[in-house]
């Protein structure tokens, strides 16, 4: 697994330091690019195989909310850790390096985990995408989300399903953003493109 290494005092490299842990577990997203749903939250126990996540509402990125989502996340990694039995005497932790994530490294550095920050490759990256996509899928989209490569293609693929009809599904997207507002939300009605 590529690994880059935050400059943490908890990181399980700091100091030329091996951890002796037995247990790995790892964290990681899907859905944070996406125009349509919250995001997933997922934590694979490497040695069980056991994953499980949690969604974060789509509210939490609409008008009223600025940044509670990543408060949202740390509750949701604290709630899947204990469901998970995954304590820090025992396990140390991978977790993707994107934003979603920044309010949830402080929150491990004060409950003692050790940690790094890494790239999330499969199992855990697929795993992850397939519970996202699940959850778009249960909102109506097609099943065909899930054989478009995660990235623009499928931001304009769900960005066209949003406008073939906006006042059913524009409830389903992230509406709290500068983008949505300024170039997004003005699009909804423009005719359709080759993405659908």
């Amino acid at each position: 697994m590529e690994a880059d290494i935050n400059d943490n005092a908890r990181s399980l490299e700091s100091g030329g330091v091996t951890s002796l842990k037995p247990c790995l577990a790892q964290v990681d997203d899907s859905g944070i690019g996406s125009p349509v749903g919250g995001a997933a939250i997922g934590v694979l126990d490497t040695g069980t195989g056991v994953f499980k996540y949690k969604l974060v509402g789509v509210e939490y990125f609409q008008d009223g909310y600025k940044n509670e989502y990543q408060d949202r996340v740390v509750e949701i990694i604290r709630e899947l850790f204990a469901e998970m039995g995954i304590t820090r005497d025992v396990y140390r932790i991978e977790i993707c390096s994107g934003h979603i994530f920044d309010h949830v490294r402080p929150w491990m550095d004060e409950a003692g985990y050790e940690w790094k920050s890494v790239k999330i490759i499969d199992p855990l990256q697929s795993l992850i995408e397939n519970a996202f996509s699940d959850f778009l899928i249960s909102l109506g989209v097609p099943e065909r989300i899930r054989t478009i490569e995660v990235g623009r293609d499928q931001f304009m693929y769900l960005f066209n399903w949003v406008k073939q009809d906006p006042e059913r599904r524009v409830k389903y997207c992230k509406t709290n953003g500068s983008k949505w507002k300024t170039k997004w939300s003005h699009k909804l009605y423009d005719r359709q493109s080759r993405y659908h």
